[in-house]
């Protein structure tokens, strides 16, 4: 018996779909395409992943399907994971993982990239795996082409291996200063279109052997029994021959399964040829992986009524036909509980979607509570495969395959619905907030008319310092807290009249998704065109994850501005990820980006050198592995700051002064301060100062380049009573982020990047005084003007009661 179960299904927080395929015996395989968000559903639906061997992966790749897939080899590997093989239709998988080897990093762990090219399979005891590739194009020319060349592939093989050494190094490792991977990648040669489908064919069952029946034909046991049972006759002394089939009963086989990834209309003719002569017997299951540009249409009907006959199932993905459920449920009621202590600090996550309305009336399905449809032809859609047969892929709903005898039994596959949404906001009041007897909460102004509008930016906030703490949690997302990311509003007035300038202060994995639950649709637009700089401090993957699908959002709603530039703050060795990748996403963000080395702002004199990385052809020429005594060079032109950039940075963005200084955390980790201009007509500014992660920094961050800040967001990620573990990683306690706030002289401090062992609430009492004139304690999806930072206090006995009950229960549920 086999499982197959719906991790993901499209939403804000899981953009592309993804299948779980179990065995009885627990062996496991991923098949489809690992968005943002993806390791975060594991802990949220109890799903262990322990047994995963293998992940193939569907379509044409672009961060936002694999934008997961770092974060989640990273917590594979810490969970114990000891080798993953990664499987696709093109070599783009390799370059791909090749370009993640700044910032993912694990010893002990084997991960392998896999080219199955069109019509190759990959076979283990259990499964037989065939890719299928499609193009949009017909040009045979184009589809045969390899986007490397061979010495390419192979260089990026060992460079992959390299990223997962067997051994740990014996010193803190650097990629940067590794001569096996601090190498020139050569760009792609074209852009790859070919998506990548798959045919799954499971093993049978032998049929149980009949030991009566053999004993009675002669056979002594032993050997020969043995020998009977893997299949091959034998001869017993008198010369007969006994077959297999004279003492095992019929094999008992198992439906096969198609997963078809279709990522826009130009691909419909294509699979339509692909699967004209396709053998239909058997099949008892078919995946759709629609992508957001495909139309419900007449097309799409017949390709699916294509594959229909009696005993079928059409399971559909698009972001069209699935609802924008909240995944993360959880989160989305530990947000409910904040939002009735306080309510003008949190918007309740968003979950409202225009669905297809030919799709909905063709199959006759029932539209989820929320959600209203759009109809975008003019004749209805009419379909000849039974409603009952198409389903809605939705996240936990699974199918079993049993094994079935051919010519006597029909093909047995079993549809399980174990999709749970969220349920409604007022039932969860009732549930959760009610039983608390908040004076000033009811539910009206909670989750009613007064509770849903929105609280960031709003009139009432327009030309203030506004602060989003979009993530708050450390090293990997977890149930109740993603990975840290902070937006800053900094209005500046211009002769009367307020402009926005919004900065990101690093973006975890997911950090779109989060802000596309909390900011409404409408609003968005003006938040990505107001978004002018985008911060990394440092290189761990939960710091920056995020930065590339966020990039895309901006491009997408400034690329009729040719005006407009988005600054990235960034140490160089991002810059280098971000100009190998960018240009597999096909747009022309690239020309729109001005970079800036976190090092060229740094205070003081000295500017470290960049190491130059190793020319492909010298890095291929000594063969890989011939490579590791070869001395890596600075680059002595990286010493020089770039101040022509700085300079426009600042003009562009009315800022007075951008430094950092080096952070003591990693290599390359950085702290910074930022003070802008608020006002064109005097010299009025806004500093804000962001550590990082690191130590208590007091010489160069709190009385340098932080000195006096108007606000102070400092890392706090473990209790004071950790100290010791604090050290040995390199980040601060709670009191330490305080001394430094103290040290600074901030006028205001926002405490952050919580380790996730405090699942829901940090250790807000029993610290040192706040010398800071207000402060408080970040949550995800906090929304807190700068003028209303100390209103958290008054509440802080409050948010303990309501969530030390549960601090260390992983078990509540909405």
């Amino acid at each position: 018996m086999f499982t197959i179960t719906n991790i993901t299904h499209p939403t804000v927080d899981t953009k592309r779909p993804l299948l779980l395929l179990q065995s009885e015996h627990g062996d496991k395989f991923l098949f489809g395409q690992i968005p943002e968000g993806t390791q975060r559903t594991f802990p949220e639906n109890k799903t262990r992943l322990s047994k995963l061997e293998s992940i193939f992966l569907t379509g044409t790749l672009s961060w936002a399907s694999i934008g997961g897939l770092p974060g989640m080899i990273l917590t594979l590997s810490d969970q114990g994971v000891k080798s993953m093989a990664l499987f696709h239709g093109r070599e783009i998988i390799s370059f791909a993982v090749a370009t993640w080897r700044y910032f993912v990093f694990r010893f002990g762990m084997k991960l392998s990239t896999n080219v199955l090219g069109d019509g190759q399979v990959y076979e283990n005891k259990i499964m037989r795996v065939k890719s299928i590739l499609v193009d949009s194009s017909t040009n045979d020319d184009e589809k045969s082409s390899s986007l490397l060349p061979k010495n390419l592939s192979s260089a990026l093989r060992y460079i992959v291996s390299k990223m997962f050494p067997s051994q740990e190094p014996t010193a803190r490792h650097d990629p940067a200063s590794d001569c096996q991977m601090n190498v020139e990648i050569p760009p792609l040669q074209g852009s790859p279109t070919e998506s990548t489908s798959y045919e799954i064919t499971l093993k049978p069952v032998r049929g149980k052997f009949r030991v009566e029946e053999a004993m009675r034909l002669g056979v002594p046991k032993g050997q020969l029994f043995a020998q009977l049972t893997k299949g091959q006759s034998v001869t017993l002394e008198g010369g007969k021959v006994i077959e297999p089939h004279q003492v095992l009963e019929k094999q008992r086989d198992f439906a096969k399964v198609l997963i078809l990834d279709i990522p826009s209309d130009a691909y419909l003719p294509q699979f339509r040829e692909k699967f004209k002569d396709y053998d239909m017997s058997f099949l008892g299951a078919v995946y759709y992986f629609l992508g957001d540009s495909v139309t419900i249409s007449r097309d799409l009907i017949e390709l699916m009524e294509h594959f229909d006959h009696d005993h079928n199932q059409h399971f559909v993905s698009h972001s069209k036909i699935c609802p924008n459920s909240i995944v993360f449920q959880s989160s989305a009621v530990t947000t409910l509980k904040l939002k009735a202590i306080q309510p003008q600090n949190y918007n309740l996550p968003l979950s409202s979607r225009v669905l297809s309305k030919e799709f909905y009336e063709c199959f006759n399905k029932r539209l989820p509570r929320g959600n209203s449809v759009i109809q975008q032809s003019e004749v209805p859609l009419t379909s000849t495969i039974g409603e009952e047969k198409v389903h809605i892929m939705l996240q936990n709903d699974s199918v079993v395959i049993e094994p079935f005898t051919q010519g006597e039994q029909q093909v047995k596959l079993k549809c399980q619905k174990n999709f749970k949404p969220l349920p409604p906001w007022s039932s969860l009041y009732e549930r959760h907030i009610a039983p608390l007897n908040i004076v000033s909460a009811s539910q009206e102004s909670v989750v009613g008319g007064g509770g849903r509008s929105n609280i960031f930016n709003n009139e009432a906030k327009k030309g203030k310092v506004e602060i989003v703490t979009i993530g708050t949690g450390s090293s990997l997302p977890s149930k109740y807290r993603n990975v840290i990311s902070t937006l800053v509003k900094v209005p500046y007035n211009l002769n009367g009249k307020s402009y926005d300038r919004n900065i990101l202060l690093d973006a975890g994995e997911n950090t779109l998704g989060s802000l596309q639950r909390t900011i409404a649709s409408a609003d968005l637009p003006e938040l990505f065109r107001n978004l002018r700089l985008i911060h990394l401090s440092h290189l761990h993957a939960d710091h920056h994850l995020g930065i590339a699908s966020l990039l895309s959002e901006w491009y997408k709603h400034n690329a009729t501005n040719p005006n407009a530039t988005i600054y990235i703050v960034v140490p160089w060795q991002y810059r280098i990820f971000l100009k190998e990748w960018l240009p597999v996403e096909g747009h022309k963000i690239e020309e729109r980006i001005k970079f800036i080395s976190c090092e060229h702002l740094v205070e003081g004199g000295y500017v470290r050198k960049e190491i130059k990385p190793l020319a492909f052809e010298t890095y291929s020429e000594g063969g890989g592995p011939n490579n590791k005594k070869r001395r890596l060079e600075c680059d002595d032109n990286s010493s020089f700051r770039d101040l022509e950039t700085i300079s426009q940075m600042y003009r562009d963005l009315k800022i007075l002064s951008f430094q950092t200084c080096r952070a003591k955390h990693c290599d390359w980790a950085y702290s910074c301060a930022i003070t802008f201009f608020t006002r064109s007509n005097s010299s009025s500014v806004f500093k804000v100062s962001y550590s990082g992660d690191t130590r208590p920094n007091i010489e160069k961050f709190a009385k340098s380049i932080g000195r006096n800040s108007d606000l102070l967001i400092h890392e706090a990620t473990l209790e004071n009573e950790l100290h010791q573990d604090a050290v040995k990683k390199r980040h601060c306690t709670i009191n330490e982020a305080i001394q430094v706030s103290n040290e600074m002289h901030a006028q205001k401090l926002i405490l952050t990047h919580f380790s996730q062992r405090y699942p829901k609430l940090p250790q807000v009492d029993n610290n040192m005084k706040i010398e800071a004139k207000e402060y408080c304690f970040a949550f995800d999806g906090m929304i807190v003007a700068y003028d209303d930072i100390g209103r958290q206090v008054s509440k802080l006995g409050l948010l303990n009661s309501v969530f030390t009950e549960d601090q260390f229960s992983d078990d509540e549920e909405a």
